[in-house]
């Protein structure tokens, strides 16, 4: 074996393997903060002005509204922003939100990205806090109750809570169902006591009226805004909260080619915010934040070398192992029949493969129960879910092909 590519084999593994420890130790040790109830803090008083940006959701936007309609803060008006949709989005918004005057309805003719609806909301809002959400997602009654007591520190500009699946259906949703419970719910919360949240998610986050003005609302250019946005917050020396006693529960694409698009969209974005932020990195004025981002990105290029290199000396070594058997006399039968393995045949590159996977599902079990998460409803997951290495390799690859080309990326 290629000792070059033994040794970046080597330092792939202890990178990686070093950042799941930190993040497994600071699970286990902050696990009795990881669900705070601050609802003791909680001020009815405070005004919230909640924006929902919709395009082409005729199918989806009742569900929410419903859940909206069961929040129980007194104080809430409710923006609702069509996008120029090209279906039933605003007949079906209009009939359901009729006779319920927290509502506002603007419904705009033409379409001009997320981002900008967003800002128009801002520009209306009259509350002292501003939360945005996704048209495809639910949240629970006391959300705003859980989130509020948050802002009680005036450095916070943005508080996010836990993301979760609404209704996986199938394996890729009940693999991404676990995503989300360690990437957007435990990940993130972990992440406050770094002060490094890096993404105020879509389907739900709420922020500092005040502190959306200073920055200048969402960036229009950004195609993951609510990514771009917390990049800004840190810059402006703002704190990003978590509160994972709150849920945010939004759809996933039905399909596999939809899934792409999308994580696509969010990986192109990221590679986009990074490049437009790139003087924050490596600084200390940015805290954690600053060194904890490009270590991501570290990572993640380095696995996408570390996979497509594997892959190339695989398919090399299988091409000339297959073009030799025609020497040899060779019987697949037999050979199948002969194999007996033995790990201790196993080299050291495959050796760090298994005990890596051992260790993703050690952790992934130990961070399902932190989350108070039934493990028998999510076995197919849990038993699948290694194979979500091998998809993020293709969403990013997909993603770093679309900047190499400058291709313009689609919301859909």
């Amino acid at each position: 074996m290629n000792p070059i590519y033994n040794a970046f084999i080597y330092i792939v593994w202890f990178f990686a393997t070093y950042y799941v420890v930190v993040f497994t130790l600071m699970l286990l040790s902050e696990r009795k903060k990881i669900f705070e109830d601050r609802t003791k803090f909680y001020n009815p008083k405070i005004t919230v002005s909640l924006i929902v940006p919709a395009f082409n959701e005729e199918k989806k936007i009742a569900h929410t509204i419903n859940s909206l309609k069961k929040v129980d803060h007194p104080n809430l008006e409710i923006l609702i922003i069509n996008d120029g949709s090209s279906d039933k989005t605003s007949s079906v918004v209009k009939k359901h939100i009729k006779g319920d005057t927290r509502f506002t309805f603007i419904d705009n003719k033409k379409n001009k990205g997320k981002a900008a609806c967003l800002n128009q909301g801002i520009s209306l809002a009259k509350g002292e806090f501003v939360a945005c959400m996704d048209a495809d997602s639910v949240i629970e009654p006391d959300t705003f109750k859980k989130t509020i007591p948050y802002f009680k520190n005036k450095k916070v500009g943005a508080v996010t809570i836990s993301v979760e699946v609404k209704d996986p259906k199938n394996i890729f949703h009940k693999l991404i169902e676990l995503e989300f419970t360690i990437g957007l719910s435990l990940f993130l919360k972990l992440a406050t006591f770094f002060r490094t949240i890096f993404v105020t998610p879509g389907p739900f986050s709420m922020y500092r009226k005040s502190v959306l003005k200073e920055i200048g609302g969402f960036d229009t250019q950004n195609i993951t805004e609510d990514l771009e946005i917390a990049y800004r917050i840190h810059k402006a020396g703002y704190i990003i909260e978590n509160c994972s006693e709150a849920k945010v529960y939004t759809i996933i694409p039905p399909t596999f080619k939809e899934i792409y698009i999308q994580r696509r969209r969010w990986y192109s974005g990221a590679i986009q915010t990074l490049h437009k932020h790139r003087d924050m990195m490596f600084k200390k004025k940015y805290g954690f934040f600053g060194f904890l981002v490009p270590y991501n990105y570290l990572l993640t290029i380095t696995g996408l070398a570390v996979f497509f290199t594997s892959l190339y000396l695989l398919g090399k070594k299988t091409f000339n192992f297959i073009s030799s058997l025609q020497y040899t006399g060779f019987n697949i039968i037999q050979w199948l029949k002969d194999i007996n393995f033995d790990y201790r045949s196993l080299g050291n590159i495959s050796f760090i493969g298994t005990s890596s996977l051992f260790i993703i599902m050690t952790i992934l079990i130990i961070s399902l129960i932190v989350a108070r998460k039934n493990l028998s409803k999510r076995k197919l997951g849990i038993v699948a879910f290694p194979a979500m290495f091998f998809l993020y390799q293709i969403f990013w690859t997909g993603a770093i092909i679309n900047i190499i080309r400058r291709k313009k990326i689609k919301w859909r």
